[in-house]
């Protein structure tokens, strides 16, 4: 039985959960008083782990948004700055990214992911801010993979919190913003 349920998960191509924004996320754009942003390019640098798919116990995730998860990110950022009403097209201020890399670990008990990016914002051509960020996550797993791809497919998007939380939280990234 088991094995017929580790075997049926081997091989299958998934999508990454939608984004979902953080509360607390928004809440820290909010209090932190900052200047609207637009959004400008998202990439991913060359020989970047995970760019377009991120291997789960000889299955794939791929993003449900665009064809990268540098896409993901970009997602996951405008829909935070939305929310927080920190967002506006027309802004002198541009936030972009590289995706550096992601990954998600199964595990056997317990299942891990990263997200590594750097972000440049610049006001007017101008670059104010540039720097690297990582966003982690752990989760309870199994070896079970019927148990474990799911749970580190939901968890995604909590590797990208973390990763937008730190960022939010770094006071050379507010006063960029300001």
């Amino acid at each position: 039985m088991i094995a017929a349920l580790v075997m049926s998960m081997a091989g299958c191509a998934l999508k990454a959960p939608p984004y979902e924004a953080s509360i607390a996320n928004v809440s820290t754009l909010k209090r932190a008083g900052q200047s609207p942003v637009r959004l400008g390019e998202f990439n991913v640098a060359a020989n970047a782990q995970g760019a377009t798919s991120i291997g789960i116990r000889g299955g794939s995730m791929s993003s449900p948004t665009g064809a990268t998860y540098a896409a993901y990110l970009a997602e996951a950022l405008k829909t935070e700055l939305d929310m927080a009403k920190r967002l506006n097209p027309a802004s002198s201020l541009e936030v972009m990214g590289t995706l550096l890399g992601t990954d998600i670990d199964a595990g056997m008990s317990t299942g891990k992911g990263y997200i590594e990016a750097r972000f440049v914002v610049k006001k007017d051509g101008s670059v104010k801010f540039d720097k690297t960020k990582r966003g982690e996550a752990t989760w309870e797993s199994s070896f079970v993979g019927a148990i474990a791809v799911p749970a580190a497919q939901k968890s995604y998007p909590q590797v990208v919190q973390n990763l937008l939380a730190d960022l939010y939280a770094d006071q050379d990234f507010q006063n960029a913003l300001k």
